[in-house]
């Protein structure tokens, strides 16, 4: 809260706009996330859309970031009782916040493809 000319005034503070996909598979923890490096890694489109993009994958615990001039990213892969999970959160900047749909869309169809 701010004092201004005795008056309160609040302010609320968000965080940057977000993307969290969680995509199930039949796969291994390990085959998923090998999947989905290899996406991240060689995907034609996601470099396109940023030239600084770069990825950092911990293979022992099946994590990783993606990073960009306009982004970033974290994925996880966890083991489940039918197979694994994959999450991947993007952070955007604000003024990419309309796009958020588009991202997920995206996002959801190439893991699609990768996971199939």
């Amino acid at each position: 809260m701010y004092l201004i000319d005795k008056r309160t005034v609040k302010v609320y503070v968000f965080g940057m706009p977000k993307v969290s996909i969680k995509k199930t598979s039949s796969l291994s923890a390990q085959e998923t996330f090998h999947l989905v490096t290899k996406l991240l890694n060689n995907d034609s489109d996601l470099r396109k859309l940023d030239p600084k993009y770069s990825c950092d994958f911990n293979d022992s615990n099946l994590t990783g970031q993606a990073k960009g001039s306009q982004f970033k990213a974290d994925m996880s892969v966890k083991s489940t009782s039918q197979g694994s999970e994959v999450e991947i959160i993007v952070d955007l900047p604000f003024h990419l916040a309309l796009v958020k749909g588009l991202v997920e869309k995206t996002l959801i169809k190439k893991i699609d493809e990768a996971l199939s």
